[in-house]
């Protein structure tokens, strides 16, 4: 009904969109506002979260704008009011997609595969028994019954044979599952397991009656080890820069440049001309408002805007 309550539901959508990322895909985030060339064509304005990639890009991980009303003009939508008179509605829009999957998959990958969130790995860990001939019953009765104690962490019980456990090892890697769980037969003797984290490779032994417990745990140590880790990494990608040599260094150096800028298109087409592409991701909204010059024309600003290349 008005332009307050399209603000807040505007916001209010950008904030559930962090939720997703932060919180289950452990993907630390920028929440600024678009400038008005990189906007919404046709909105009031454009709120946006933004991710930084392993190789240096920005990737636009959703959006949330406020459309004003020309939309509502331009297609006659009307409501009846509370004083009973007709009035143009104010109308926002917002929205991710599976691109969030593919941020993921970039941020938290490595050279042995993909690395799962354990809160969106469907399979939370894997049963690996290590087989040896002798001993082969024990150690497969043994890790069965583990499995099953587990089952709330939807385990995947890998007792298959003409594979090594090596290469399930590998597979399992391939495939990000969070939590790995060797079983051999001294473990058996000793009523213990090894746990093996994907994430960083950690392994650790664990007594079998503390099992459930420690993977619990674990899960959520992981969780949030991954968090930080990307948090630190787009924390050291951001550079703050004064000046356009120190620009041109930092984008070169495939980093995000935190700098003032006028807010005029000409500036921000110059500096995507004269630096192969590089565009302004977003007025971020966690940056105190200052005054400074803008880095291409040198004329007063109030803004701070983050410059990089992008996806």
């Amino acid at each position: 009904e008005t332009k307050k309550e399209c603000d807040k539901e505007t916001l209010k959508f950008l904030d559930e969109y962090e939720n997703v990322c932060k919180e289950l895909l452990a993907i630390p985030l920028i929440k600024g506002k678009k400038t008005e060339k990189e906007k919404f064509a046709g909105a009031l304005y454009t709120t946006t979260i933004e991710s930084l990639m392993p190789d240096g890009k920005s990737l636009q991980c959703g959006t949330s704008h406020n459309l004003g009303q020309g939309f509502a003009k331009s297609f006659g939508i009307k409501f009846l009011s509370k004083d009973e008179k007709e009035e143009i509605p104010w109308q926002n829009s917002w929205g991710i997609s599976t691109r969030l999957i593919g941020a993921m998959v970039m941020i938290h990958g490595d050279d042995k595969g993909l690395v799962l969130p354990p809160k969106v790995a469907y399979n939370k860990l894997v049963v690996v028994p290590i087989i040896f001939e002798k001993e082969k019953d024990e150690v497969l009765v043994e890790s069965e019954r583990i499995s099953k104690m587990l089952k709330i962490f939807n385990p995947i019980f890998d007792d298959r044979e003409g594979y090594s456990a090596g290469w399930k090892f590998n597979e399992r890697e391939l495939k990000g599952i969070p939590i790995r769980i060797e079983v051999g037969p001294r473990d058996v003797k000793e009523k213990q397991v090894i746990l093996v984290r994907r994430d960083n490779n950690v392994k650790e032994t664990v007594k079998v009656d503390k099992l459930k417990k420690r993977v619990k745990e674990l899960l959520l140590q992981i969780q949030d080890d991954m968090y930080n880790k990307a948090k630190k990494f787009l924390d050291e990608s951001i550079k703050n820069v004064s000046n356009w040599k120190e620009l041109e260094n930092v984008i070169n150096d495939k980093k995000t440049a935190a700098t003032f800028y006028c807010g005029n298109v000409n500036c921000e087409d110059s500096v995507k001309d004269k630096l192969n592409g590089v565009k302004a991701i977003c007025i971020p909204f966690s940056k105190e408002k200052k005054r400074g010059s803008c880095v291409y024309c040198g004329k007063d600003s109030k803004e701070v805007v983050y410059f990089a290349k992008s996806y």
